[in-house]
């Protein structure tokens, strides 16, 4: 693939101070309607150093992580929980560059500089316009998913996505679709909860908090559909990924931004 990373990537990078809070980055997250931010650290006048990523995931982590305790995410900074130092990218780097180090990394989104210079970052849905695959969806999706029942508690829901490392979690009753669980809405939810208990009541209530309460409506392709339409509604829906249903809507398999990238390098 010939093309350029700066011929994909988002100019311009949504960015947070390493000094502000946890609950101001979600909320900067959840209006720019983006899963990451740069952590950024003033260095001198009209100067910025790029110094760690924060993602909702290590959010969702931190909010409900016992070293903080019983402290709000208004009270946590983001230097506390960022990710550095930070993996990056040059401009001129390869496509198919960017897509092998942000799998060999476990990473979906790659901060680009120029020299020392932030120019821009490249994320996975940055990508998802370059699969022109047919293949259909069911020989490239994630097989027997980690599932999640309505009626669970969202604490539960919380661990099985931080064990199986799963971004996307399908709420599954008698083996039909009946919801979605993202990290942004884990990230989202832990935090509105903790914000708004009691000290020391935080992880009694949310043992009682249900899956339920919480999940998105259910989406899903099918096993049949194309990798590019399962390209276009996962960058459309802004989700880590979708589950996959047979001809009985029963959930069979998750596809991921991850798998739909692996198409584009393989062979290569």
């Amino acid at each position: 693939m010939s093309l350029k990373v700066e011929d994909v990537m988002t100019e311009d990078p949504v960015t947070v101070d390493a000094d502000q809070s946890l609950k101001f980055a979600l909320r900067t997250m959840e209006r720019e309607r983006v899963n990451r931010l740069l952590v950024t650290e003033r260095v001198s006048e009209g100067r910025k150093e790029l110094v760690g990523i924060i993602t909702v995931l290590d959010a969702a982590l931190a909010v409900a992580d016992a070293r903080f305790g019983d402290v709000p995410p208004s009270r946590i900074k983001v230097s506390e929980v960022m990710t550095s130092p930070v993996v990056t990218i040059s401009p001129d780097a390869t496509v198919d560059q960017a897509i092998k180090t942000m799998l060999s990394h476990g990473i979906s989104g790659l901060p680009v500089l120029d020299g020392d210079r932030l120019v821009g970052i490249v994320t996975k849905t940055d990508l998802l316009d370059l699969v022109e695959s047919e293949d259909y969806v069911a020989l490239h999706m994630t097989k027997n998913p980690v599932t999640v029942s309505a009626g669970a508690s969202l604490l539960h829901a919380r661990r099985l996505m931080f064990e199986e490392g799963a971004k996307v979690l399908p709420v599954v009753e008698r083996e039909r679709l009946s919801g979605l669980l993202t990290d942004r809405t884990l990230a989202v939810e832990l935090a509105r909860l903790r914000e708004k208990t009691p000290k020391g009541k935080f992880k009694s209530r949310l043992k009682r908090v249900l899956v339920d309460d919480v999940m998105r409506p259910p989406v899903a392709v099918r096993t049949d559909f194309g990798l590019v339409d399962a390209a276009e509604l996962i960058a459309r829906k802004r989700v880590p990924g979708l589950p996959v249903v047979n001809y009985r809507d029963e959930v069979v398999g998750v596809i991921t931004k991850t798998d739909l990238l692996r198409t584009l390098v393989e062979g290569t």
